[in-house]
Order: structure tokens, then C-alpha cells, then sequence
């Protein structure tokens, strides 16, 4: 049984562990919190059981007659871990609050050095060393240093909730977590507490808390599934505390961009394409308008790397065969992305108009080169024929371009698939990729060539399809033009 400090003692610290299902790891959780000892009072412990439908109630039950400064409080289930730790905020007595989760740990005795050092600083929050286990990632790089005025460029790349917070602070604000099921409520609730604080502090003297990765099936409340609009929602709600605040305004603006780069861009990679289709065109589409409200504005570019910007051009449209295809570029490859935004069917061939845009390693392009592809075969080539430069503040260069695309070679093919390479300024080719056909173009075709179609798949990549009535009429004409 833990020795408790006098009833009479002010409570200076309450220490919040929701629960959901986890007999295996809630013992060691909580009998790592309630050993805390803190200057000046005593530490308490709310458990708030989420619902629990296992032996979780019965090892509460138990410890919570070992330990008088333990209490639990049971609720209906929620489905999130929001609700369960507003209730233990709700019902907490401390100074401080630190929230806990269920399956990891303290690193013994240490919570008491935080209490003291926001005593002395007059701290709102103080982070405290987070180190991860089983291959969680925690940001290292954020405690290198103590930082009494915590830097925002590093307080961003810590999200979690596992910190002391001033409780009269949290009430005064009424910080609080979301209840409804949605990702990234530890950064809204962070985030938000940062905006509003007089103080943030980095306390990195030692290793505070330890988070595991335990893998699926621990009762992890918040591991559960969710859509890519709510998950987009949650990056929404976090990004907004940082619109404005305390900070150097270069600094903030720098610190959205790295949020945004991590939570967003990044997804956007050589794995974004192995996904399911609704996976993928679920999160382009809600990417897109995140692109839209947080990554646009010219003054974020410089925080962005050639990579990142270009997947910021991609989700700007957004054209899923474009967007996927940027993705599984690296910054060091040579990239020209063809898109098409106006199409003409005439009676022998396509008149494609759109902007070629020159990303990552490449500045500038010289030459550009349609192919024509059915299946792995490349059956015709035709060069572009390439306007002047227009303006594109995301990307390195881009220019309006024209090309026809006969309609001959297409007799011995039902479809084609259009790809695009071009030449740089150096002579350097670039990547073959996939040409775009821009959401706002209408499939196009000819009446005198019935079935001829222009248009997109449902990635949005361009096709052509030459219908059997157009083939034949095609055919008829062309042995006509042929006859001496």
C-alpha cells in the first residue's frame, strides 16, 4: 500500500489516466503515478474507467483500496479518450494536471521536479522529457535543452498531452479536450493552451515519461479508425491556435509549415499509391482544401523544401494521377507535370491545350513530348508545341502548351493513356509521368466519329478512346485519302 501524505497537505498535483479495456498495462501505469511525490502538498490519482467490458474494473477495484490517493470513476463508454479525460479534469483538485496514458509509464519519482520547476518559473505548461519505446517516435530533438520560454518551433513537434498544466490556467480558458471521435486531440488541446499561456516551458534535465507502442489489441482508447475528413478535421483544429499568438511571427509561420509538412505532405509519399482508392481520393480531396486554407500563402514557401512544394502544386488542383504521381518523386529526380485544361475533337485527331509545370530538380524545360501508351507499350510520340511562361509562385517554372494527337495510331487500340517527359535547360530528360486531365473539363467528343471520348480516369488521368463506329469511319476515310 502506497504511504500517503497527510489529508491536511494542499493537493498540488492530480495525475489523469483514462481507461478502456487494458488490465495488462493499467496496474504498472498506476502504480508508477501514485509513488509521485511533489514539494509543498500531496499528489492524487483519477482513473476514469471509459466503459471498460474486461478485467479492467476488477484490477481498479483492487487498487484503488490499496492506495489511498487513488480514484476511480466510471463511466459510459465514449469511444474516444476526450471525454474521459475531461471527466478526471473536471473532478482534478491539483495545481497541476498531468495527463497520463493507460499503457505507459513515469520513469520513476520525477513528476516533483516539474511542480518545482513551474513553481519557479510561473509555468502554464511545462513539457517534460518524453522518450518512446517500441518504435514510438517522440521528437528528441524537442528536449535538448531546457527552455524556460519554450521555442514554438519546438513546442509543435511535441503534440502529445503527456505534460504538466497549471489547472486554474485550463478553468480560466476552459481547455478542453474534444469529446467526438476525431484524430490529433492531444495537438488541439496543446495547441490551444500554447496560444493562451502566459509562460510554456521545456523541461529536458532527464527522462520524464516513457510511451510505448504496445501494438493493436491493447485497448488503446483512441486507436480505433477513423475517416480521412475527420482525420483532416483534426489537422484543421489544431493548425488554427497558431494563426496568431505570442511569437515571433517568422517563427510561428515556420512551425505551421512544419506541422503541416508532417501531418499532411508527408503522407504523400511512394506508399500513398499502395492504399485503397477511397483511402487515397478521400484524402486528396480533404488535403486539397487543407492545402487550400494553411499552405498557400507565398510566405509559407521558404519553410518548404522542393518537395514539399510540389506536393503542395499537386494537392492545389487537385488531380489524384498528378498528386500520386509527385508523390513517388524524390527532391533529386527532374520532374515536368503536364495538365490538361482544354480539349478540342476533330475529325483525324485531339488538340490538347493545358501548363506543364517544372518541379523539384528541374528549373526550367525546353522541350515537351506526349507519348501515347496502351498497356506497356509506348505506340506514338508527339512533341508539344510550348508557349510562353506564365506565372506559378509554388513551382520552379511553367509554360502553356498545345499538341494535336492524330487519331491514326489509335485504329489498332480501343484507349490510350497519355504520359509526358520533357527536356530541362541542361538536356536533361525528365520523369515520364502521367498527363492530367483537369477536374473542370467535360469529357469531349466529335459527332462525325461516334464513341471517340476524351476523358478522365477516375484518378484523373487522360485517356482517349477511339469507339468502334469511329474506327470505322475513320478507317473509310483514311484508305479514300490514301488512294492515288
Amino acid at each position: 500500500m502506497t504511504t500517503a501524505a497527510s489529508t491536511d497537505e494542499p493537493i498540488r498535483l492530480s495525475i489523469i489516466i483514462p481507461v478502456y479495456n487494458n488490465p495488462d498495462h493499467i496496474r504498472t501505469a498506476i502504480e508508477g503515478a501514485v509513488r509521485q511525490t511533489v514539494p509543498g502538498g500531496r499528489t492524487e490519482v483519477i482513473v476514469v474507467n471509459d466503459g471498460s467490458t474486461d478485467g479492467t474494473v476488477e484490477v481498479l477495484a483492487e487498487l484503488e483500496s490499496l492506495h489511498r490517493n487513488l480514484t476511480v470513476i466510471h463511466q459510459k463508454n465514449s469511444g474516444w479518450a476526450g471525454a474521459p479525460r475531461n471527466t478526471g479534469l473536471d473532478h482534478a483538485l491539483g495545481d497541476y494536471v498531468f495527463f497520463h496514458d493507460a499503457d505507459d509509464q513515469l520513469d520513476g519519482d520525477c513528476l516533483g521536479s516539474a511542480v518545482a520547476f513551474a513553481d519557479e518559473h510561473d509555468s502554464d505548461v511545462v513539457l517534460v522529457g518524453i522518450e518512446g519505446r517500441g518504435g514510438r517516435h517522440t521528437h528528441a530533438d524537442v528536449f535538448e535543452s531546457t527552455q524556460v520560454d519554450g521555442d514554438i518551433r519546438k513546442l509543435v513537434r511535441s503534440n502529445f498531452c503527456f505534460k504538466l498544466f497549471r489547472r486554474e490556467f485550463l478553468n480560466a480558458h476552459d481547455v478542453r479536450f474534444p469529446e467526438h471521435k476525431i484524430r490529433l486531440e492531444d495537438a488541439q488541446f496543446c495547441f490551444r493552451a500554447y496560444s493562451l499561456a502566459s509562460r510554456v516551458s521545456i523541461l529536458a534535465d532527464r527522462t520524464y515519461y516513457f510511451v510505448y507502442n504496445h501494438g493493436a489489441g491493447t485497448g488503446h482508447i483512441s486507436h480505433s479508425g477513423v475517416s480521412a475528413e475527420l482525420h483532416a478535421e483534426g489537422i484543421k483544429k489544431s493548425l488554427e491556435p497558431l494563426r496568431s499568438g505570442p511569437w515571433d511571427d517568422a517563427q510561428r509561420r515556420e512551425a505551421m509549415a512544419d506541422y503541416f509538412r508532417r501531418v499532411t505532405l508527408l503522407r504523400f509519399n511512394g506508399h500513398f499509391g499502395k492504399r485503397s482508392l477511397n483511402y487515397r481520393l478521400g484524402w486528396i480531396r480533404e488535403a486539397s482544401r487543407l492545402v487550400h486554407e494553411f499552405a498557400l500563402p507565398e510566405r509559407l514557401h521558404e519553410f518548404y523544401t522542393p518537395t514539399n512544394l510540389a506536393r503542395v502544386w499537386s494537392l492545389r488542383r487537385p488531380v489524384p494521377a498528378l498528386v500520386e504521381a509527385v508523390g513517388r518523386q524524390s527532391f533529386r529526380n527532374p520532374v515536368v507535370v503536364a495538365e490538361v485544361d482544354e480539349v478540342r475533337v476533330g475529325a483525324f485527331h485531339v488538340e490538347l491545350n493545358g501548363i506543364a509545370t517544372a518541379l523539384m530538380a528541374t528549373e526550367d524545360f525546353d522541350r515537351l513530348v506526349i507519348q501515347l501508351r496502351h498497356g506497356a507499350d509506348t505506340i506514338s510520340e508527339v512533341a508539344a508545341t510550348l508557349g510562353p511562361e506564365i506565372t506559378e509562385t509554388v513551382a520552379n517554372a511553367a509554360k502553356r502548351f498545345s499538341v494535336r494527337i492524330p487519331l491514326a495510331p489509335l485504329l489498332r487500340h480501343r484507349s490510350v493513356k497519355l504520359y509526358a517527359s520533357a527536356l530541362d535547360s541542361q538536356g536533361t530528360e525528365t520523369k515520364v509521368l502521367r498527363v492530367g486531365l483537369a477536374a473542370d473539363v467535360a469529357p469531349q467528343s466529335h459527332r462525325l466519329l461516334p464513341g471517340t471520348e476524351v476523358f478522365p480516369t477516375v484518378l484523373g488521368g487522360l485517356n482517349i478512346r477511339l469507339g468502334l463506329g469511329a474506327r470505322s469511319v475513320l478507317t473509310r476515310v483514311l484508305e479514300r485519302v490514301e488512294k492515288p
